[in-house]
């Protein structure tokens, strides 16, 4: 089979073939361009759809990359699609309101909300006006690797370059061809449920217009949230859209049970078994009339599952890499999904910047080695938060010191600049990996473990400095503000990145 080459204007730069058209695909591809590498991307579906999924959120640390793309050009595009949520108004289970609070770190100005296939649909338009070529309808039926090369079949043909990234999600066939390994998954024991209302009909009825009363004299949106005991229920308005979207976090008694799956169940059943955990609930009927609203086929209902984490992202040879959900798919309460593939991107196309084109196995290697452990722990720190938002809220303790609810600042995540970090740490990364010695992090807590920081605080709030999740045994141990702040911190996340 002969092979084809992509075609090069300066042979000292790279040429790079990416796999997937989602986020880190297409991060990756921007990121690569910017630093003059030659980019071509595969996408085996034959569209996108422009309104596709739920929202996802883009922390700080993940949209000071996407700002600077067009010298801010990217970002005023995308502006008219965010979510103009910047707070969040909480209560508990009894109908206690514990007050109103800012979002830091996916508020305006720093990070931002957009619908997912919003996102990756102006991603899309914005490579396509750099002129990196993107073929879609062009499922990848292998991948391969020599010393000095790597490559893919498509449509029966052998495609060339100086590396392959695979950005194939979640979901990736790629991922075992490169690495060997396969993410198997592990169930959590919880289940998440949401749906969407029609901001208009709720305004027109009187059991959902409260909804919109508070807000309906200005712009923004607002996060509801309801605390309780083995369940947790929330409400977020898109006022652009005209809709209103509502989640509940719930245990599974099934999942509970290790059953290993759950037959699908009809919405109305759905509905009964979310409302059964609202038995007793002060505010029941209330939210009651939020769930039998949800517009018909518009409402959802999963298993939450962790995937494992692989051993390696690389190939044997070192041309061939995972990023992204490809490489270490979280849960939805870690809040970072997407902003940790943003990360993959901008490392990788440094990476290969400062190796060249005569050590394009190097580069690889850095990028694992600057993003692997980084990835992981906020991978692992979604499921140990979701474990202790629904194990571990102290209502009484709320009550008497409600500053407990404000969302923390976990600075190590929000505030991390991954570019900076790997421009200045490249050559001690790489004279390691050469050398076969260790490479010691900075991009995470000192010592490796998830931490749940609140640097953001009122001056006599009596909250611990940060939260430090090692297992499950340990989560009795933490203090009360640290459990609560951690219940608000990771149920925003699930509203948010569903």
């Amino acid at each position: 089979m002969a092979i084809e080459g992509m075609a090069q204007d300066d042979p000292n730069k790279l040429t790079v073939i990416i796999v997937g058209l989602g986020i880190a695909g297409l991060s990756v591809a921007i990121e690569c361009h910017s630093k003059g590498h030659n980019v071509k991307v595969f996408e085996k579906y034959e569209e996108l759809k422009q309104m596709e999924g739920d929202g996802i959120s883009i922390g700080s640390n993940g949209a000071r990359v996407t700002a600077k793309w067009g010298d801010g050009a990217f970002h005023e595009s995308i502006r008219p699609l965010e979510f103009q949520t910047n707070r969040a108004k909480v209560f508990d289970y009894t109908g206690y309101c514990y007050g109103t609070f800012e979002l830091h770190g996916y508020n305006e100005g720093r990070g931002y909300t957009v619908n997912r296939g919003a996102l990756v649909s102006a991603m899309h338009q914005y490579a396509q006006s750099l002129g990196i070529p993107i073929t879609l309808g062009s499922g990848v039926t292998k991948y391969w690797e020599t010393e000095d090369e790597a490559g893919i079949e498509v449509n029966g043909k052998k495609i060339s370059a100086d590396c392959v990234v695979c950005a194939e999600g979640i979901h990736s066939q790629g991922r075992l061809s490169i690495t060997g390994q396969q993410m198997s998954l592990q169930e959590t024991g919880y289940a998440a449920s949401r749906g969407y209302l029609d901001a208009r009909v709720a305004a027109r009825n009187p059991s959902l217009s409260w909804i919109l009363s508070e807000e309906q004299s200005g712009s923004e949106d607002c996060i509801y949230g309801w605390l309780g005991p083995g369940v947790h229920f929330g409400i977020t308005t898109k006022k652009k859209d005209n809709e209103l979207f509502c989640l509940g976090d719930r245990i599974d008694m099934m999942l509970h049970l290790q059953t290993a799956s759950t037959p699908s169940q009809s919405d109305d059943e759905t509905m009964n078994q979310i409302l059964q955990c609202m038995d007793g609930w002060a505010v029941r009927d209330q939210l009651e009339a939020v769930i039998k609203g949800v517009m018909s086929g518009r409402f959802i209902s999963e298993n939450l599952a962790i995937r494992t984490p692989l051993t390696t992202w690389l190939s044997p040879k070192r041309r061939m890499i995972v990023v992204g959900d490809a490489a270490h798919a979280a849960l939805p309460s870690s809040g970072q999904g997407g902003t940790q593939a943003i990360e993959d991107a901008a490392t990788l196309a440094i990476a290969l910047d400062l190796a060249g084109k005569r050590d394009v196995p190097l580069a690889l290697s850095v990028t694992e080695k600057i993003r692997y452990q980084r990835a992981q722990i906020v991978q692992q720190g979604g499921l140990a938060v979701l474990q202790f938002v629904m194990n571990h809220v102290d209502f009484d303790a709320l009550r008497q010191d409600p500053t407990m609810v404000k969302p923390p600042h976990p600075a190590w995540i929000l505030d991390h600049d991954c570019q900076e970090y790997a421009s200045r740490e490249f050559s001690k990364v790489a004279e390691a990996v050469q050398s076969g010695q260790e490479y010691v992090p900075h991009n995470i807590p000192s010592d490796g473990q998830y931490r749940m920081e609140y640097d953001i605080l009122p001056t006599d709030s009596p909250t611990a400095e940060y939260l430090d999740i090692q297992s499950n045994e340990d989560l009795l141990g933490f203090s009360i503000p640290t459990i609560c702040f951690t219940a608000i911190y990771a149920f925003i996340a699930m509203v948010y990145n569903q």
